[in-house]
C-alpha cells in the first residue's frame, strides 16, 4: 500500500530571482537537487483559481480548503461585493432587521471589524456599503470600531484608509468612528484572551482605552516619531465615548472571514463565554457578515455554501490511517479548512498541534519547525499513516514581518529540515508533495519604493512531487521547461494525492491528477 507525506511551506510562492526575494537569496542546495532530479513544477495559488477576484492574492484559509476539497469554493468577498453591484445587499434580510430593531428602541448600530485596503478578511467597498445602506435607510445612529491592519495592507497605510472613510462617511452623512486599535488586540487568534481579546472587548464595550479627538492627527503623529511602527499594533484609543456599545444597541461584525474574528465576536455572541469577565449589556441583537459560529444561533447576512466530500473525508472512507502536524497558529488551517470546513476529526484521523512559542518570531524565527520535522520523521517510521499531512508556519509568519534577514534563515533551515524527511521518505518508500497555500516569502521588498513588503500577493507556488521511483539522473530540455510553466492549481493537489493512493476521486472535486502532466 502506498503511503504519500504532503508538506505545505506556508506563504512560500516562486517570485522573481532579485533582491526582494529571500529564497532565491538564501543557500538552499537540497530544495535545488530536488528540482533537478524530480518532478517539479508551479501551480496557481490566486484569484479566480482558488474562488478568489480575480489576480486577488491568495490566503491560508482559502489555500488549505482548495487543497482539500479538490474544488473552487467560492469565497464570501466576491459573492457579498456581487450582490453591492447587483443592489441585493440593500434588500437584505439581516441587515434590515438590525435597522428596525434599532429605530424601534432608538438605540445605536455598532459596525466592527477590520479596515484594510486588502480583501482577505474584510473589504473597505463593504463597509462602505454598509454606510450607504444606513444612508438609504434614513439612519444615522452608526458608530464604527474599527481595527487597523498593518498585515494585509501596507505597514503604515490606516492614515490614508482613514481619509477616505471619513470622506464616504462625510458624503453619506452616515457613521462616527467610535474606536480604534490594531488587528493584534481586535483579531487575535492565538488564544491570548486576556491580553489581546479582552482588551478590545473592554474597547468597544466599556470604552477602556486612551481617550483622542483627531485619530488621523494622532496617528500621523507616530508614523513620524516612530520609523518602526505598524499598524497592527496601534493602542486601544477612544474617539467617540458616545458610541460605547449600550444597552438596546444592535452590533454587526463585518470581517467575512471567521478565523481573526473569532474570539472577539465569541465575546460578545457566546452565551457560555468564560475566557474573562464579561459585563452584559442587556438586550443586545448581534449578527455578523457570515456565519463565525455553526454550534449558535444568530443573524448572518450571508450564509456559506456546504461542501459535501474533501480528501480526508475520503481517506477516512475507505479505512486509512492520516496524521496532521501543524502549529497551533495554522491548525485552524490544516484542520477544519483543509477537511472542507468540518471541525472535527474524520475516524482514525489525528491531529497534533504543537503550542504557540512564548517567544517573539524575532527571537525564534522558525517557531516549531525543528519539533515538526522531528514529529514527521517519527510518524513515516512508525509507519501506520497512510496519508501525513504537515504545516510550516514559520515562512508565512516571518514574511509578514518584513524582515528580510530572518526570511533568509528560515529558507536556509527549512532547506536543511526537509533534507531531513527526504532521507527518511526515500528510505521507507513514501510519495512526498511538497507545495504552498500561497505566496509571501518571495516577495518582500517593494520594487518601486524600496519599502517592506508584508502581505501576500499573487505568484504561484512550488509543487514537488517526490518518490525514490521518481529520480532522475539528468532532465531533458522539455521536463526543464515544464518546471517554469503554471501545470494546474491547487485544486489538483487532492486529486493527485487520491490517485497515488489508488483511492477514487469524487466527482464533487473538479481538479485533476497532477501525475501525467508530468510525462516522467
Amino acid at each position: 500500500m502506498r503511503k504519500i507525506a504532503l508538506i505545505i511551506l506556508d506563504g512560500w510562492g516562486v517570485g522573481k530571482e532579485n533582491f526582494s526575494n529571500p529564497i532565491h537569496i538564501a543557500k538552499k542546495d537540497f530544495l535545488v537537487y530536488l528540482q533537478n532530479h524530480y518532478p517539479y513544477s508551479l501551480l496557481q495559488a490566486s484569484g479566480i483559481a482558488v474562488g478568489l477576484p480575480w489576480e486577488e492574492e491568495g490566503n491560508s484559509e482559502v489555500g488549505h480548503l482548495t487543497m482539500g476539497t479538490g474544488r473552487v469554493y467560492y469565497q464570501s468577498y466576491p459573492k457579498i461585493t456581487l450582490s453591492i453591484k447587483n443592489e441585493s445587499f440593500f434588500e437584505n434580510k439581516t441587515l434590515k432587521l438590525l435597522i428596525e430593531y434599532c429605530n424601534k428602541f432608538s438605540s445605536n448600530l455598532h459596525f466592527i471589524g477590520l479596515l484594510t485596503s486588502g480583501i482577505i478578511h474584510a473589504a473597505f467597498e463593504h463597509l462602505v456599503a454598509l454606510l450607504e445602506f444606513c444612508s438609504r435607510n434614513n439612519f444615522n445612529r452608526v458608530y464604527l470600531h474599527l481595527f487597523l491592519d498593518g498585515r494585509d495592507s501596507q505597514p503604515k497605510s490606516g492614515v490614508d484608509l482613514l481619509k477616505r472613510l471619513l470622506h464616504e462617511m462625510q458624503a453619506k452623512k452616515v457613521g462616527k468612528i467610535a474606536t480604534l486599535c490594531g488587528r493584534t488586540y481586535g483579531m487575535d487568534k492565538n488564544e491570548y484572551w486576556q491580553i489581546k481579546t479582552e482588551v478590545a472587548f473592554y474597547l468597544i464595550n466599556e470604552g477602556k482605552g486612551k481617550k483622542i479627538d483627531d485619530p488621523i492627527k494622532y496617528l500621523s503623529n507616530i508614523y513620524i516619531t516612530n520609523s518602526d511602527f505598524n499598524d497592527e499594533n496601534l493602542e486601544p484609543l477612544v474617539i467617540d465615548e458616545n458610541g460605547i456599545v449600550k444597552d438596546n444597541d444592535a452590533i454587526f461584525f463585518f470581517n467575512f472571514r471567521e478565523d481573526g474574528i473569532y474570539q472577539l465576536s465569541r465575546a460578545f455572541i457566546d452565551p457560555e463565554f468564560s475566557f474573562f469577565p464579561r459585563p452584559i449589556k442587556k438586550n443586545i441583537l448581534i449578527a455578523s457578515m457570515v456565519k463565525y459560529f455553526e454550534d449558535i444561533d444568530y443573524l448572518v447576512a450571508f450564509e456559506k455554501d456546504k461542501i459535501t466530500t474533501s480528501l480526508s473525508k475520503v481517506i477516512s472512507e475507505n479505512n486509512l490511517t492520516q496524521l496532521k502536524i501543524a502549529e497551533k497558529v495554522k491548525a485552524y488551517h490544516l484542520t477544519y479548512y483543509f477537511n472542507g470546513l468540518f471541525k472535527d476529526p474524520h475516524p482514525n484521523e489525528f491531529w497534533k498541534i504543537l503550542p504557540s512559542s512564548q517567544k517573539s518570531i524575532f527571537e525564534n524565527p522558525l517557531i516549531n519547525s525543528e519539533e515538526i520535522t522531528n514529529i514527521l520523521i517519527n510518524a513515516i517510521n512508525e509507519n501506520i499513516y497512510d496519508f501525513i499531512a504537515v504545516n510550516y508556519a514559520a515562512p508565512d509568519i516571518v514574511a509578514h514581518t518584513g524582515n528580510i534577514n530572518l526570511a533568509i534563515q528560515v529558507v536556509e533551515k527549512i532547506d536543511f529540515y526537509l533534507r531531513k524527511v527526504y532521507e527518511k521518505i526515500i528510505e521507507k518508500d513514501y510519495f512526498l508533495i511538497i507545495t504552498s497555500d500561497h505566496g509571501n516569502l518571495e516577495q518582500m521588498i517593494d520594487i518601486q519604493t524600496g519599502e517592506a513588503e508584508t502581505s501576500h500577493n499573487i505568484n504561484p507556488v512550488p509543487f514537488y512531487l517526490v518518490n525514490k521511483n521518481l529520480y532522475l539522473e539528468n532532465k531533458n530540455y522539455d521536463l526543464k521547461r515544464k518546471e517554469k510553466e503554471i501545470i494546474g492549481t491547487l485544486i489538483d493537489i487532492a486529486p493527485t494525492i487520491l490517485e497515488i493512493l489508488n483511492l477514487p476521486i469524487p466527482q464533487e472535486m473538479e481538479g485533476v491528477s497532477l501525475i501525467k502532466k508530468f510525462n516522467w
